[in-house]
């Protein structure tokens, strides 16, 4: 008995001191809510960083890219030095010999080169960076919606698993009552030992779901940190409520998704992007006029040759006209791999969409199933609570077996567990349909 007195006691003890850590830590700071963790998340996860970094690049090469419609303008200059021998028989039979004769040459020139005209493909070129531009755009939207569902996700988890901590509290606060209750109606004789043990081993058993759900909190606290790129020991504190949407219609759903689906405008701009190859392609067919200047200079000395010192000067200045011809087909074989990639593109664009309007349905009828589910369990919640109640009452006076009260303990338990579930499940559906629909941005 004492033994037993003691185990209770330290079991007692430890449970306090978790809870004094676990208060402790809530009050640390200010409970954030769900747009709060995605700023956090949109500020400092390093995902996003890179592909925000990905989206800079795609930006400086668009305001770059009219770059490539000016001339270009290069500089150049040479110095070379010589040390020969030289024997040199002119026509007249004169002789000239020379050893160790020392010349020297300097050029020096700047050179401008300008394409007028290439099929138009500079401004094919340019365009399609600024497509490249907003498939870039598109693809940051893409990870931020998805940033957003997985702390959506991550979020109602722990809020999930912190609501249920307090209810196994609850649960077994109530445990050590009846336990002492139970001891003290052993002690007087009114029930046996076996009921006071059974009492005992059911105080254990909910102690001990209780510190396991201590640790899947702090697990899925973890979790969350590290969405937020977050230390994992940092402390959230997160509001205590899942408020899940009830306004939403499929009728508006279908036309936001075909319209604002950032799935589906990545795999337009692709379709776009591939038309843009084609127009380059053919652009490769015209032909290529260059305008072409620039200004030399250029000095010589030279102690053995016909001249001692030579210099020269000017400007040069002309035209380019290249004309393709021939060659080997290959604009052919690229023309046909190109309307290829146009019919995948239109393809890949069709399946996805496919995909995506069958992913809205089903997540649809979950959500629906979710909501009915959630009401269910509200009022089967209300009715498991008030049986608690009386049960508990009941049990006090000696009206109600320990098997018994234990049996509506539980019953009490596992409606709170599917009214959690149902809530998290209608809210994860939700913010499901959100994203699919492109509007998953409402809850920043």
């Amino acid at each position: 008995m004492m033994i037993k007195k003691k185990i209770y006691n330290y079991l007692t003890a430890f449970i306090l001191l978790q809870n004094l850590m676990i208060t402790r830590n809530a009050t640390c700071q200010d409970s954030l809510s769900f747009s709060s963790c995605i700023a956090i998340g949109l500020e400092q996860n390093y995902n996003m960083k890179i592909v925000r970094n990905q989206e800079k690049i795609a930006h400086n090469n668009y305001t770059f890219g009219l770059m490539n419609m000016l001339p270009d303008l290069n500089g150049r200059s040479t110095m070379n030095y010589a040390i020969i021998d030289s024997r040199q028989i002119r026509f007249s039979g004169e002789e000239q010999k020379r050893n160790n004769a020392r010349s020297n040459s300097l050029n020096a020139s700047i050179a401008l080169e300008w394409t007028i005209f290439d099929g138009f493909g500079m401004f094919v070129e340019y365009k399609k960076l600024n497509e490249i531009l907003e498939m870039g755009k598109l693809t940051t939207r893409l990870a931020v919606e998805d940033l957003i569902s997985t702390i959506g996700t991550a979020y109602y988890n722990y809020l999930r698993q912190q609501k249920r901590l307090k209810t196994l509290n609850y649960v077994m606060e109530l445990s050590k009552e009846r336990l002492r209750i139970t001891e003290e109606k052993y002690r007087i004789g009114y029930v046996s030992k076996l009921d006071f043990q059974q009492a005992l081993v059911e105080y254990h058993t909910d102690s001990s779901l209780y510190l396991q759900q201590i640790q899947s909190l702090k697990n899925s606290r973890i979790q969350l940190n590290r969405m937020l790129a977050l230390s994992p020991d940092t402390m959230l504190t997160v509001k205590d409520s899942i408020v899940v949407d009830y306004s939403i219609l499929f009728e508006d759903l279908i036309n936001q998704t075909l319209n604002n689906n950032s799935s589906l405008l990545v795999a337009k701009q692709k379709q776009s992007l591939s038309a843009l190859d084609m127009k380059l392609i053919n652009a490769r067919m015209y032909p290529v006029i260059s305008l072409n200047g620039g200004y030399t200079f250029t000095r010589s000395e030279a102690q053995a040759g016909i001249l001692l010192e030579n210099n020269q000067k000017g400007w040069n200045y002309g035209a380019t006209l290249t004309l393709p011809i021939f060659n080997g087909f290959d604009i052919h074989r690229q023309r046909k791999n190109a309307r290829i990639e146009i019919e995948n593109a239109r393809l890949n664009y069709e399946n996805l969409e496919q995909d995506v309007m069958a992913t809205l349905n089903e997540v649809y009828i979950i959500y629906q199933h979710s909501l009915k589910l959630l009401e269910l369990e509200k009022q089967n919640l209300s009715i498991a609570h008030d049986n608690f109640d009386i049960a508990m009452e009941r049990f006090r006076i000696g009206n109600l077996s320990g098997i018994e009260m234990r049996e509506i303990e539980r019953m009490y338990l596992d409606a709170e567990d599917r009214l959690l579930t149902a809530q998290y499940q209608a809210k994860l559906a939700e913010i499901s349909l959100k994203q699919i629909s492109g509007r998953i941005q409402e809850y920043l």
